[in-house]
């Protein structure tokens, strides 16, 4: 179930021994004193990208904690360290999540990534998906310029993403769609930090969410995860520089009317407003390589065009800039 706006909705959390998954920046949230208030155990010993490590320590705290619900309140990481917890434990208390970015959409998602000897790890399972996700807006509003757009960039490559994916339904199709309009309505009222634009982007990263849930990502998804190690580029951002040449490759195979309410053009347009640029690398070639023998095989299933590796690689080398 999802709620929108915490004030309306804080009831949900009253009442239960809240195991709370969060990382430092939970401290300067207006909802922190609240949720402080009832007195949760607190787990914080992870990384941005989580390692299976972190992951099980969680897990023995949560066995000690005797507590009985799951709270997540944070980006993709904590959600996803939350969903992992409760899954390697065994347990089946209900998990409610909290967003505080308007991208990853894992608050509406029964998957997660950890990462096990330097390898991303997809887990997926019907117990992670949330049992409840509360849309509190206010939480965007320290939200760092960077993070805001790559954010942003990450929900817009899900909608677009499970739009074309070979798994779509016409309910994920659906929320896709309502997603777009969303993004594109409220992106300058967002990026201006304006509450209104927060509300809606919000709102937006979270039906865009609900598709990947039925759909899946697609190939833009899968090249992009070994772009944020290499160059250290968060994960919206490498996601939405490799979407412009999977999508050349869809627009030949089915059309460019590919995707109701944006297109390709409009895509790219909207990459050089914000100024995310393609990575510049030291050995371009070398780095090609790595990349193109890093990706996802099971996700470029999904994709409605098949690529080999000689194709990632020149689609990596339209990516991928020479010093």
């Amino acid at each position: 179930m999802v709620y929108k706006g915490f004030e309306n909705n804080r009831s949900l959390l009253e009442g239960r021994r809240l195991f709370l998954v969060c990382r430092g920046s939970f401290d300067r949230l207006g909802i922190s004193e609240y949720i402080k208030s009832l007195d949760p155990v607190r787990f914080g010993g992870f990384t941005p990208n989580p390692k299976m490590e972190e992951v099980m320590a969680g897990v023995e705290a949560f066995k000690a904690s005797g507590c009985d619900t799951f709270l997540a309140v944070g980006g993709g990481s904590p959600i996803d360290v939350a969903k992992c917890i409760k899954h390697y434990s065994g347990s089946d208390a209900p998990l409610i999540a909290i967003p505080t970015t308007s991208g990853t959409g894992s608050e509406s998602t029964h998957f997660a990534v950890v990462y096990e000897n330097g390898n991303k790890l997809s887990v997926a399972a019907p117990e992670l998906l949330p049992d409840i996700a509360i849309l509190e807006a206010s939480t965007l509003k320290n939200v760092p310029e960077y993070t805001r757009k790559a954010t942003m960039l990450d929900a817009l490559c899900h909608a677009i993403e499970s739009h074309w994916a070979k798994k779509a339904t016409p309910e994920s199709r659906s929320y896709a769609e309502q997603a777009i309009e969303l993004i594109l309505r409220h992106k300058d009222a967002y990026l201006a930090n304006e509450d209104e634009g927060n509300e809606g982007m919000m709102e937006a990263a979270n039906l865009a969410g609900q598709a990947i849930n039925i759909s899946t990502t697609t190939a833009a998804h899968a090249m992009c995860y070994k772009i944020t190690s290499l160059y250290g580029f968060q994960h919206g951002h490498a996601a939405a520089i490799c979407l412009p040449e999977v999508w050349k490759h869809i627009e030949a195979a089915m059309g460019k009317d590919v995707v109701p309410g944006i297109t390709r053009d409009e895509f790219v347009a909207v990459l050089g407003e914000l100024g995310m640029d393609c990575p510049v690398s030291e050995d371009a070639e070398r780095d090609i390589e790595i990349l193109a023998g890093s990706v996802n095989v099971q996700r470029l299933s999904n994709n409605p065009v098949a690529f080999d590796k000689d194709q990632l690689a020149a689609m990596y080398r339209n990516i991928v800039r020479q010093k």
